[in-house]
């Protein structure tokens, strides 16, 4: 064999993957289709001088200990930590201001209810409860739905643990909440879509984890020199580590060779052989396009093909020549600081989602603000500023065309949305580049440019994703794994899914054949090698 271990793109849950994997001894290849490695935390400049986190633009999840296993500070990683948190105006011109300090938060929900104010504290300890719960599962196979509500029976946190199942993101906020206005601040929903759908609690639960971890020790925010910078020290840390990692090389498929995975054929023809293969590719790529159909059940291929991947996504990129002048909040003042949210109210996600999901693009989305060069003035030139706004949410599955032909007028209308709130915006708009769901799809190589691969809605989460056949990071084939955003705990920068799979490759090769689990086994094991085996511990 070429290689021990052979990873499918370099996003940074394959880059994670490589590290570990090398780390433990192994021969690593990771093979990237792009330039540059990154996937969809990349850094590009799509007008001369300004430098856009192109899809995540954040780092706010990763976990502390691959961030410390990989040395990342050590490399020179720079996080400029947000505060505030949010500024959310209203049409009317109030505003709410969300702050690290949850006292200062409070007094903010003061100004739109007293009740609310004084319950925000009890918000807060909901979700250290859910972040405990979730806690555990995070560096480890996952369980299955089941398994975690009884491992909370006969806890305190056993009510918890049946909210995040069953509840709904609009029953919580009613639950604590009177204000429409805090309602809206407070309700984000990213793919559960509806704020009615029962378990896209789950998401957040797992967002608490991690955004607790990195906040304590104030590391969550804006990364210096984009997410790009990120990937690159994740990619330095992988190399040092013994992988080996090739940019422009493009997978055209997964060998199989009776009935098991030995490799990867190229674009270009030719066959790398290894003992394994993790996909990083989400999974309807990996089992549609990567792997032949001969290779698997009809069954599973029609499982695959009914994974969930509605959620559709926009991200307006502006080069600006100043800031947005918000009229609920006008001048100089920590409302720059911070990511701007615009929503009037819960029906308006509602909306925008039934509209996305019927395929056109809603009238009013949510609009989130980001301005990095506030924090980091290497993304800009000097008095200029680049603004991004993820849009949720748009149809995904439209043609390319379709796309071209839109692309003017939804980015009039996104930059006519935002001047409601800031007059003066569309005059310091100098340049835009709107990435669409086919822009995502063709860069960073994610089927409809979904950012989490698959939705993370209940039926897609826990020992249920992406399905319950390789929800363990194995697949169905022999060989196979998966390590990328679709697999527990789910999307969002934090490395989790690769250093998981990278556990269970390991674990996989220093067994003997006769004793290695079925492709779709689980369990909970530590992250260690087998006593004697040629690979190191991890």
């Amino acid at each position: 064999m070429d290689y021990d271990a052979i990873i499918i793109g370099c996003g940074h849950n394959g880059l994670v993957a490589a590290f570990y994997l090398a780390r433990a001894g192994l021969r690593v290849l990771a093979l990237e289709q792009a330039a540059k490695v990154g996937g969809a935390a990349t850094t590009d400049e799509f007008v001369p001088g300004f430098h856009f986190s192109t899809c995540a633009h954040s780092f706010v999840l990763f976990h502390p200990q691959i961030l410390d296993d990989m040395q990342l500070v050590e490399r020179g990683l720079r996080v400029f930590q947000r505060d505030p948190v949010q500024f959310h105006p209203f049409a009317d011109d109030q505003y709410l201001l969300t702050w690290n300090d949850p006292e200062r938060t409070r007094e903010s929900i003061a100004r739109f209810s007293r009740h609310d104010a004084d319950a925000y504290a009890s918000y807060g300890d909901f979700w250290q409860r859910a972040a405990q719960l979730f806690d555990p599962y995070l560096l480890d196979s996952p369980p299955t739905l089941g398994e975690f509500l009884r491992a909370a029976e006969d806890t305190p946190n056993a009510a918890v643990a049946h909210t995040l199942v069953t509840g709904t993101r609009r029953q919580l906020l009613d639950e604590y909440f009177e204000s429409p206005r805090v309602k809206a601040s407070l309700g984000t929903t990213f793919d559960a879509g509806s704020t009615d759908n029962a378990g896209g609690l789950l998401y957040f639960a797992f967002a608490a984890a991690l955004s607790t971890r990195l906040s304590e020790r104030g590391l969550a925010g804006f990364p210096q020199g984009g997410m790009g910078a990120v990937t690159r020290l994740l990619r330095q840390a992988a190399e040092n580590a013994g992988a080996e990692i090739r940019v422009a090389t493009p997978v055209e498929s997964v060998h199989v060779v009776n009935g098991s995975v030995r490799g990867v054929a190229l674009v270009d023809g030719s066959v790398i052989t290894a003992r394994v293969v993790l996909s990083n590719a989400d999974p309807r790529r990996t089992f549609v396009r990567l792997v032949a159909a001969e290779h698997l059940s009809a069954s599973f291929q029609r499982s695959v093909r009914g994974l969930r991947l509605n959620a559709g996504y926009l991200k307006l990129h502006c080069a600006t020549t100043g800031l947005p002048e918000w009229r609920a909040a006008p001048g100089d003042g920590p409302q720059h600081r911070a990511n701007v949210r615009i929503c009037e109210s819960l029906d308006d996600i509602d909306q925008a989602w039934s509209a996305a999901r019927t395929g056109r693009m809603p009238i009013a989305p949510v609009l989130g603000l980001v301005c990095p060069s506030v924090y980091d003035s290497s993304v800009a030139p000097v008095g200029r500023h680049t603004i991004s706004i993820w849009v949720e949410y748009a149809p995904v599955g439209l043609p390319q065309g379709v796309w071209d032909e839109r692309r003017d007028e939804t980015t009039d209308a996104l930059i006519a949305q935002v001047a409601r709130y800031a007059p003066n915006f569309p005059d310091i708009v100098s340049d835009a580049y709107l990435h669409g769901p086919p822009e995502i799809e063709a860069r960073a190589g994610i089927t409809r440019g979904n950012m989490h691969h698959v939705d993370m809605t209940i039926d897609q989460m826990l020992g249920a994703r992406p399905l319950p056949a390789c929800a363990g990071y194995r697949t169905p084939l022999q060989g196979l794994y998966l390590c990328g955003s679709g697999c527990h705990p789910g999307g969002g920068v934090s490395g989790v899914p690769g250093y998981n799979a990278a556990r269970t490759v390991v674990r996989d090769l220093n067994r003997p054949a006769s004793l290695r689990p079925s492709p779709t086994a689980g369990g909970h094991k530590p992250f260690t090698t087998a006593e004697g085996s040629r690979g190191r511990s991890l």
